[in-house]
Formats: C-alpha cells, sequence, structure tokens
C-alpha cells in the first residue's frame, strides 16, 4: 500500500510539474470564466429586479456556474493530457515500469483534483475581490471548494474515458462541447421560478443543477441543509459510478 501511495505522488508530482510548466493550461479558461463572471455580471445585472434570486447582487447569483463552469471544463484538459502522454509514448513506458499501474491513473486524478481546487479557489478569490458576500463564511467557501474537488473529479473521469476510448487529439478537445449542455441547461443565469417549457424540464433532470444550487445556496443563503446535502450526494454518486467506470476502462485498455 505504502508503495502505491509512493508512486502515485511522484506520477502526480511529475503531472503538476507538466501541467504548470504551461502557463496558457493555467490562464486560458481561468480567463474566459473570470471574463464571463465579470461581462455576465455587469450585462444582466437589471434582470434582479424580477425577483427570485435571493438576492440584490447578481453576481453573487453567477458565482456557483462559474465555479461549476471551470470545474467541468477541466475535465477535458484532464483527458488531453493523458493522451499527450499516450501519444508521446510515455504512457507506455509507464506501464513498463515496475509500478503499479492504478497509481498511474490516481496520480492523474489527483492532479485533476488540485486543479479544480485552484481554479475554483481563484474564482471565489474574485468574488471576494468585487464585493461579494459568501453568507456561510469562510467555513463555507472552504466547503464549497471541497464540493468543486469532487465535481472537477467526475468531469476528468468523463475525459479520461474518452481519451482512453478514442486515443485521437482532435476527439478528446472536442469532446468539451458536449459538457456545454450540462452547464447551460440549468440556473445559470435564472432561478428555477422564472424558467417554463421544456428548458425547466431539462433543468430539472440535469444532475449538474443541484451540485449548482448547492454552492448558490452557500453563497446566497448560508447553511441550507436540504439543497446543500442534495448537491452533494449527487456529486458523489456521479464520482463513484464515473471513477468505476473509469478504473474499469483503464483496466481493460491496460490489460
Amino acid at each position: 500500500m505504502g508503495a502505491i501511495l509512493s508512486e502515485t505522488f511522484f506520477i502526480y508530482r511529475r503531472n503538476l510539474k507538466t501541467w504548470l510548466g504551461v502557463p496558457a493550461n493555467v490562464i486560458a479558461p481561468l480567463f474566459i470564466s473570470a471574463l464571463l463572471f465579470i461581462l455576465f455580471g455587469a450585462m444582466f445585472d437589471r434582470t434582479i429586479s424580477l425577483g427570485g434570486f435571493g438576492t440584490e447582487d447578481y453576481r453573487a447569483f453567477l458565482v456557483a456556474w462559474i465555479v461549476v463552469q471551470v470545474v467541468v471544463f477541466s475535465g477535458t484538459d484532464s483527458g488531453f493530457s493523458l493522451l499527450m502522454d499516450i501519444m508521446s509514448g510515455y504512457f507506455d513506458k509507464l506501464l513498463l515500469a515496475p509500478i503499479n499501474r492504478f497509481s498511474i491513473l490516481f496520480g492523474t486524478l489527483m492532479v485533476s483534483g488540485t486543479r479544480a481546487l485552484l481554479q475554483a479557489l481563484i474564482i471565489v478569490c474574485l468574488a471576494l475581490a468585487v464585493g461579494v458576500h459568501f453568507q456561510a463564511g469562510v467555513l463555507g467557501i472552504l466547503f464549497m471548494l471541497a464540493l468543486a474537488v469532487v465535481f472537477g473529479l467526475v468531469w476528468s473521469c468523463l475525459g479520461i474515458m474518452i481519451a482512453l476510448k478514442t486515443k485521437n487529439a482532435q476527439a478528446t478537445q472536442t469532446a468539451g462541447l458536449l459538457f456545454f449542455p450540462f452547464i447551460f441547461l440549468t440556473t445559470a443565469f435564472m432561478p428555477e421560478d422564472q424558467l417554463s417549457g421544456w428548458f425547466k424540464v431539462a433543468v430539472k433532470i440535469n444532475p449538474v443543477t443541484y451540485v449548482m444550487e448547492a454552492m448558490r445556496a452557500i453563497v446566497l443563503e448560508g447553511w441550507d441543509w436540504p439543497t446543500i446535502l442534495t448537491g452533494v450526494w449527487v456529486a458523489c454518486l456521479m464520482l463513484a459510478v464515473l471513477l468505476a467506470a473509469t478504473t474499469w476502462m483503464y483496466r481493460r485498455q491496460t490489460a
């Protein structure tokens, strides 16, 4: 067990250095998310007058969506990073090395969790800088970051499975487009009471909605446990299912 942990740590450290070594990997998704946060917060600020938002600050309403967006798209990055190792031959070298093969997968997922944590933290700091108040306080922020890590791992599992299945750079990169409906078919911009028709139905069956609402409750309402626990259970269930699927596919692809 100790050997697996040690091997996982060294692979994690190597992959983390690789990610941080290319500034564009770090800056690009954060820049886009921060830009959307600032622009949408300014453009749609008056929609708050419609009521039902739970706040007088539209930027506070947007924080949860921005955090979810940045961790969801990190899933594509995780898959693409693994694909680059496969295409360069480094992945095959690791498989031939006298280490547990699952330490490779776990090291990759640990970097995904770290990426989600850092990106979510920066978004939270930006929100605090523009005056957003988190009703759940510091503990709520820490809880929100932990939930972001769990949810980031969910989408990283999806990205890794796509990379393992296709082994194609274009397919892995464009897979991010498949994540768009999950992000936008939510209460990202309007509360559920303001939605109608098929869109409202899609929002209700989209699991991302419940995770987003849990984060939003931390920002706007404080410790609204029914909403928060629903989001936590949804995120944990998705992670359990997708982690099992990723492990199964990884075992098949590296057998």
